[in-house]
């Protein structure tokens, strides 16, 4: 789940750490489409995105720290 996303200057970054245990659920697109949303949470943080099969072509929507 920990993908890479592309900003807005280009750079292209990963918001998770490999070495933690996180809360996650991925939730098929009911209005259609080939996409799905992954949300992932702990204590700290909620990350919201959207992805193609195999996690291709993700989209960031949200990451709100506490």
């Amino acid at each position: 789940m920990n993908l890479e996303y592309q900003l807005p200057n280009g750079q292209a970054v990963k918001f998770l750490n490999e070495a933690k245990t996180y809360l996650g659920n991925q939730l098929e697109c009911e209005y259609g489409g080939d996409r799905c949303f992954g949300v992932v949470a702990d204590m700290d943080f909620i990350l919201i995105c959207t992805y193609e099969e195999d996690g291709k072509n993700p989209e960031l929507v949200l990451y709100k720290k506490r």
